[in-house]
């Protein structure tokens, strides 16, 4: 009998699959770059994905100080390459969905106003 190769029950939601998912936001517009894909939030780019199993955030260095404990214990998280950026590893559908979830707040971080973020 031959052995049969591992494959995972879950389906995989890599960067490209949020990438898909993050095209249809009304606040973000999607952006080619040299590294891969960009997407910017009143003309600021908020995410950063280069192809592989992570992705850039700009969460903005006061939410980053706030939330800091929060994603200190989400091992997906790490500091990105730029003050206020986070790096965060996308391996499967919780990490998708928190990524979505942190886009939102990077959207609301971004925006201008005179309304203090969180």
């Amino acid at each position: 009998m031959a052995a049969r190769a591992h494959t995972p029950s879950r389906p995989t939601e890599g960067v490209a699959n949020v990438a898909a998912r993050l095209i249809g936001w009304p606040d973000l517009a999607m952006r080619r770059t040299r590294r891969g894909l960009g997407f910017r939030a009143g003309g600021r780019e908020i995410v950063r994905m280069s192809g592989d199993d992570t992705a850039e955030l700009l969460l903005t260095e006061p939410v980053i100080d706030r939330w800091a404990r929060l994603l200190t214990d989400c091992h997906r998280v790490t500091p990105g390459s730029d003050a206020g950026w986070v790096t965060m590893t996308i391996d499967g559908r919780a990490d998708a969905e928190l990524f979505l979830s942190l886009v939102s707040v990077a959207i609301k971080a971004n925006k201008p106003s005179r309304w203090p973020v969180w």
